[in-house]
């Protein structure tokens, strides 16, 4: 198993709704995942986010642990840790 670190990259024309994030760097997904939950709880007082935090449509992603077949071995969304707590 390979292990390597989950990044995202935000796309251009998305910049304006992420203040904060600059377009076209890479990033690890857990630091930008934290950054856009931050600006929710602040700017609409919520306590946590619900669903995804980072839109597929709205970021490119990389790395992440795989197994052999190529698949995520990890559950790396926030939303699915969330969902299915580890045992």
């Amino acid at each position: 198993m390979s292990v390597l670190l989950r990044e995202a990259r935000l796309r251009e024309r998305y910049a304006n709704l992420y203040p904060g994030l600059v377009a076209g760097h890479w990033l690890p997904a857990a630091e930008v995942a934290d950054h856009i939950a931050s600006v929710v709880r602040r700017r609409w007082r919520s306590s946590t986010p619900q669903g995804r935090v980072m839109a597929d449509e709205h970021f490119e992603f990389t790395g992440g642990a795989l197994d052999l077949a190529g698949r995520s071995h990890q559950q790396q969304r926030r939303e699915d840790r969330e969902a299915d707590p580890v045992e």
